[in-house]
């Protein structure tokens, strides 16, 4: 898995193209404007349209009306923004052309996720269920000074719904193709004048949409359940306090890792049962009593409980406190090598705490200056081992170039003609290990210059003390090692002593705005901001890796036009990255850490939103992101998972009859070519092992688009609404990632994106 390889813009264009997806309320009564979500990214109420960020913000039934229910779906209608799902344990976040997707223990975000302001951004623990939310909130550029740790180029925050004094309660029922079945639920009760409770729950499967060709379950399903608990305290005007709970289940089947170099064969007899295409049927296995005979696939679990307060001390003046805790643990069985010979079984436990305070005082007397300030700690203590079934009897014939292509051979053939001495089974491990200890000042000023000139200042100093660790234990030499260079070790990693190294590291990120007011409704900005990722120790030799800063430059321009019916936003942005590092596996299958140098980006990021009538709603977003690494390993690449150009667009048209309101909502997506790895698959990048050679450009994503249908009815009089929904519409074939660990052997991995899906729903609010 990822984890284991570890302009000409300007004037009139500025106020292009906006999505801030405040229209789509999916019971919404008609209306003659756009309506707008109130954000919080500044730590205070404000309208979108007076926030000087890149900012989308999509309202709790904005998600719904659009169906979108995970962070990969999302990302889709965000300019700037795009996730990649391989398994809800395994997902890759990207902001402005940097990915943040690893799951070492020893590693920091370079996106950072929140729920409610806290950290969830650990990458085996932070996708988690989008449902019975108020909002979500996503920035983008360097935002530390607000955000904190981690949002070195961006900030995903998920606003949960909170309980609330009145009664309500809705019901959700889906089913489709694909055995597909959802049940969400939630109840709101006030317990008495001060006190509030609300459940909500969500419960969602679907059956692989890769075939088995084994046998068994077909590959990529979808098993959740997740549940939360929220309680809201209010005595009086001053205090307010919500406690949340939440709880996530994830159980899919295996992950499709797909060889194009070696095609689906029965392990026994030899006998080709499919092809080499990247979306068709895979073979792959696990072997018996690897990690307690746990079948292909993951079980993760995770849970949170957060405390947020806050309390008036004065009209200007009030006290917020954020406290949490955070579990979430993992295991993912994995066949690595993509075809159904049992060469290499691998399997991730990844698991992790941690826990959180904030204190924040707000000021805001209504008059020039308003400004927030604070202190904060963070603590997180994980790990990832990585144990690993490898049979060196089909691994000495692939590693020699006898194994044939593409066909390979029957298990009883490979067991004739390799050497007695290759054992059929070996295990080997390695683990890391982090701990962190963080501690911030922070602090942010908004000072009203005059009537409609704004400037901020914000500033984040960050101290962490850190204990890093690694080990690897092997339980015989290998034989192939041994027979190739007469050195006693793994095949994959090398026996170590597990050892530990404390560090300390240090640094200061800021932020300089400036907005004016240029009509009613219309504003345009500027920026400057640091982003800083600290510095770590990783790998089996404790190598300290340098701290990753960027600084960004921003120009925006927001307005609402035509009575509010139109809204338009706008942002260009540059920024300038230092210390890029990255991970590649050597010749013996080693990860090393490398630094690939400086990088730069410049973009463009626009978002529309036009209310033609009151039953007509247009919608759109483009983002262009040229990022390029500057000089180093990979000068002039491409960044992985980031295409140039990235679109959306939707139309949402509602008509009332004597039957009841219809509402037809079509959404197209569409992204430009994507590279799945920094060396962007060029031969001379490529890692090769003994007599394997990958030479072929085909880790790569071709441009292609989305086409999603969704169509509701609303009886007139009636809390019940009936829908039908359809996503891939056109059944585009394209694949969600390429290259994962079989690319340190020469034997790259595909894994096909989700196929056409089709299903109904009833729901019922009160």
């Amino acid at each position: 898995m990822r984890a284991i390889r570890t302009t000409s813009l300007a004037g009139a264009s500025l106020l292009a193209m906006t999505l801030a997806g405040q229209a789509l309320a999916a019971d919404a009564p008609p209306s003659t404007e756009v309506q707008e979500v109130v954000v919080t990214a500044q730590k205070r109420e404000q309208s979108v349209l007076d926030v000087p960020i890149a900012l989308t913000a999509y309202s709790g039934d904005t998600l719904e009306a659009l169906g979108l229910m995970e962070f990969e779906e999302l990302g889709q209608f965000v300019p700037g923004f795009d996730v990649q799902n391989q398994s809800p344990n395994n997902p890759g976040f990207v902001m402005r052309g940097i990915t943040s997707d690893s799951g070492e223990a020893t590693t920091e975000p370079r996106v950072s996720v929140y729920q409610d302001g806290v950290s969830i951004s650990k990458s085996r623990g932070s996708y988690v269920e989008l449902f019975d939310l108020e909002r979500v909130e996503i920035a983008k550029g360097p935002q530390s000074t607000l955000y904190g740790r981690g949002a070195l180029i961006g900030a995903v925050n998920i606003i949960q719904a909170k309980a609330k004094p009145d009664f309500a309660t809705s019901l959700k029922v889906e089913a489709g193709d694909y055995g597909y079945a959802m049940l969400e639920g939630m109840i709101n009760v006030p317990v008495s004048d001060v006190l509030a409770v609300r459940v909500s729950a969500r419960s969602k499967k679907r059956d692989g949409y890769v075939e088995n060709l084994l046998g068994g379950d077909d590959f990529n399903s979808t098993n959740t359940q997740a549940a939360r608990v929220a309680i809201a305290y209010k005595p009086n005007d001053r205090f307010a306090l919500d406690v949340l709970y939440n709880y996530q289940q994830d159980k899919p089947s295996g992950t499709s890792f797909k060889s194009l170099t070696y095609a689906p064969t029965d392990p026994t007899t030899g006998k080709v049962i499919g092809d080499l295409g990247r979306n068709s049927g895979a073979a792959l296995s696990t072997v018996a009593g690897f990690e307690n005979d746990q079948a292909l696939g993951l079980n993760r679990r995770l849970w949170s409980l957060t405390g947020l307060a806050s309390y008036k001390l004065t009209d200007a003046l009030t006290l917020n406190s954020t406290s949490a805790y955070r579990y979430f643990t993992g295991e993912e069985v994995f066949d690595p090598d993509g075809f159904s010979l049992p060469m290499m079984t691998f399997a991730e436990d990844a698991q992790g705490k941690s826990a959180s305070q904030e204190l924040r005082l707000n000021y805001d007397a209504g008059g020039r200056v308003s400004a927030f300030g604070g202190v904060s700690w963070f603590w997180e203590d994980g790990s990832q081992r990585v144990p690993m079934a490898i049979n060196e009897k089909i691994a000495g014939l692939f590693l020699t170039g006898a194994l044939p292509r593409p066909n390979g051979l029957s298990l009883p053939v490979i067991n004739a003609v390799a050497p007695a001495a290759l054992p059929s089974s070996r295990l080997e491990e390695f683990t890391n290990y982090g701990e962190t200890n963080s501690y911030d000042v922070f602090g942010d000023v908004t000072f009203k210059a005059t009537d409609r000139l704004e400037l901020a200042a914000g500033v984040r100093y960050t101290y962490d003390d850190k204990t890093s660790g690694y080990g690897a234990t092997i339980s015989s030499p290998s034989a192939i090692i041994f027979a190739q260079t007469g050195r006693v070790g793994g095949l994959v990693v090398q026996p170590t002593p597990t050892r530990y190294k404390d560090f300390t590291d240090n640094g200061v990120t800021y932020r300089l705005v400036a907005r004016y007011e240029v009509a009613d409704n219309a504003n345009v900005y500027g920026s400057i901001s640091t982003g800083r990722r600290p510095k770590v120790v990783a790998g089996a030799t404790l190598t300290q890796i340098a701290a990753e800063e960027v600084t960004s430059y921003e120009l925006g321009a927001k307005t609402a036009l035509l009575d509010r019916r139109l809204t338009l936003e706008g942002a260009l942005y540059r920024y300038d990255y230092e210390n890029f590092q990255t991970s590649q596996r050597d010749s013996g299958g080693a990860t090393i850490v490398l630094n690939a140098g400086e990088a730069k980006a410049t973009g463009f990021e626009g978002q529309l939103n036009f209310q033609a009538t009151p039953d007509i709603l247009l919608f759109s977003t483009y983002g262009y992101s040229h990022a390029r690494f500057g000089n180093g390993l990979f000068d002039g690449n491409r960044f992985r998972l980031s295409p140039d150009h990235q679109a959306s667009i939707g139309l949402k048209v509602s008509r009332d009859t004597r039957a009841g309101r219809f509402t037809f909502l079509p959404t197209y997506t569409w992204q430009s070519k994507i590279f799945f790895d920094n060396n962007n698959d060029i031969a001379a990048l490529q890692t090769t092992t003994g007599a394997i050679k990958d030479t072929v450009q085909d880790e790569v994503q071709k441009a292609y688009g989305l086409l999603n249908l969704r169509l509701t009815w609303q009886p007139k009089d009636s809390p019940l609404t009936f829908g039908a929904f359809a996503t891939n519409v056109l059944e585009q074939d394209y694949i969600k990632d390429a290259g994962n660990t079989g690319d340190a052997f020469g034997i790259p991995t595909f894994i096909a994106g989700e196929p056409r899906f089709v299903g109904v729903s009833v729901s019922i609010k009160r």
